[in-house]
C-alpha cells in the first residue's frame, strides 16, 4: 500500500507476484495482505474494479472524500453486485455528522466463505450474507456503507 501511496509505478509487477503468490497460498482474498496489494494495484492504475450502473449511479461521496452509499440503498446495491458476478468480501458502516466520518459498529454477523467452491457459488453465498447483514444494518440519514467486493478476475486472474 506504501508503494501505491508513493506512486511507485514500478511496484506494479512485483505487486501482481505478490498477489498471485497469495492466490496460490489460497490466502483468502478478504485477509489484509491481498486486499491491500489489490488496492496498491487500483491506485496504480492497474487494476479496473467492476462497479455496476446501479451501484456507480448510487454512490455518494461523503465527508473526508470516503466513499460510500447511503445505507438505504444497501440492498439495491447488494443485488446490483451480485446480479453481475461480483462476490462481497465485508462490509463497513459509518457515520457523517458534522463532515466528519466516524466508523459505526455494523451487525456483528461473522461469516467466511468456502473460496474453493465455484465462482458462482461464491457471488450467491456472498449475496446471501450481505443481505442478512443489510437487514440487521444501522440505518438512518447520516448512516453510508461501504461494501468491499471482487471481480472473478481477482481470483483467478490470467497468467
Amino acid at each position: 500500500m506504501a508503494l501505491a501511496s508513493l506512486e511507485i509505478d514500478g511496484a506494479v509487477e512485483p505487486l501482481r507476484r505478490a498477489y498471485l503468490a497469495c492466490l496460490e497460498r489460497a490466502t483468502p482474498p478478504d485477509w489484509s495482505e491481498p486486499e491491500g496489494i489489490r488496492w496498491a494495484l487500483t491506485e496504480l492504475g492497474a487494476r479496473t474494479p467492476v462497479v455496476p450502473p446501479l451501484t456507480a449511479r448510487l454512490r455518494a461521496t461523503t465527508a473526508d472524500n470516503a466513499p460510500g452509499w447511503p445505507s438505504t440503498h444497501f440492498t439495491d446495491i447488494i443485488n446490483d453486485l451480485a446480479d453481475h458476478a461480483q462476490a462481497i468480501l465485508y462490509s463497513q458502516f459509518w457515520r457523517v455528522d458534522a463532515d466528519r466520518t466516524y466508523g459505526v459498529s455494523g451487525t456483528g454477523l461473522d461469516w467466511e466463505l468456502d473460496w474453493t467452491a465455484p465462482w458462482e457459488h461464491l457471488v450467491e453465498e456472498s449475496r446471501t450474507w450481505s443481505l442478512l447483514e443489510a437487514f440487521e444494518a444501522p440505518t438512518g440519514d447520516s448512516i453510508f456503507v461501504a461494501p468491499t467486493w471482487i471481480d472473478r478476475a481477482d481470483l483467478y486472474p490470467e497468467r
